[in-house]
């Protein structure tokens, strides 16, 4: 090595060497520290992350034992309207209390929806929820056809009636959604198939009048008074088709007074305007929510 170099790098050499354990007793010291920190740190977050944890754990725990308990009331009901199967009805009420949650069930056999079949409706009814299963009548037990379940505070009613003019009685659930800041009545269909013992999908309806002579829903849609929609649905089976939207014509001053009918709503695929009128058609008049439409509000 070069002796000038040498004497140079000697000093600099000594410096490094007494400074290292300076160095890594530093170095030290911060990787601690943030050992230290991020230790403090993952657990407190492991302690709440598992208490979280738990208690997610224990909800769906008490969820699934309430499911569970629930299976059992349905099954117990099942069982009853199995062993009264030969009549052509049978109604059973009464109150069970699985795990201390309370339930009203209801048992009824009869011709709810023809005059050649019977089914089964089955009505769970705790302090949160509503639940409905219907059954067909098969050889030797009854088999199910509907399984619905909705919040008990938005429950109306469930009724039987031909929805879509066929000549047989459908299944419809009515309820009122409990958000949102406007009139928003929902119907979920169920129609009777042609073997008269199971059901189509649910199909549902916000706002809707129902005509079955004319195999026609006519309804509102969701929006503020004034400012929102009518719509006009024709059956085709086991479907649903467009036939038309009703709305106000507005410019950049607000209506203008005309009303026009269109194959699909404002920026929707398929808009087209079919006709410009000086006020809504009559067969929309008489419907639920017109009111809401015209602006004046709830009917």
């Amino acid at each position: 090595m070069n002796k000038k170099l040498f004497k140079t790098a000697l000093p600099i050499l000594v410096i490094g060497i007494l400074m290292m354990p300076l160095f890594i007793k530093f170095n030290n010291c911060i990787k601690y520290k943030d050992i230290n920190n991020s230790d403090s740190i993952q657990v407190n977050f492991d302690k709440k992350e598992a208490a979280n944890f738990q208690k997610r754990r224990e909800r769906r725990r008490q969820e699934y034992e309430d499911s569970l308990a629930l299976d059992e009331v349905l099954k117990d009901a099942v069982k009853m309207a199995n062993q009264n199967i030969a009549k052509n009805k049978f109604i059973k009420n009464f109150q069970v209390s699985p795990d201390s949650i309370p339930v009203s069930v209801e048992i009824n056999i009869d011709y709810h929806f023809t005059q050649t079949n019977r089914h089964l409706i089955i009505r769970r009814m705790e302090p949160s929820m509503v639940y409905i299963d219907i059954y067909s009548k098969g050889d030797s037990q009854f088999e199910k056809v509907v399984s619905y379940e909705i919040w008990a505070l938005t429950h109306v009613n469930d009724t039987i009636q031909d929805i879509n003019g066929d000549g047989m009685k459908d299944f419809v659930v009515n309820w009122y959604g409990s958000n949102g800041c406007c009139l928003k009545a929902f119907s979920n269909v169920f129609l009777l198939r042609q073997d008269q013992k199971a059901f189509s999908k649910s199909f549902e309806f916000i706002n809707p009048t129902f005509s079955p002579k004319e195999n026609i829903i006519r309804g509102v849609c969701y929006g503020f008074p004034g400012e929102t929609e009518m719509y006009k649905y024709r059956w085709n089976g086991e479907n649903v088709e467009i036939v038309e939207y009703v709305f106000y014509e507005r410019n950049t001053k607000g209506k203008t007074g005309k009303v026009i009918v269109s194959t699909a709503r404002l920026n929707e695929d398929k808009f087209k305007i079919l006709k410009v009128l000086n006020s809504a058609p009559d067969e929309y008049k008489k419907i639920y929510g017109y009111s809401w439409f015209t602006g004046l509000g709830y009917e």
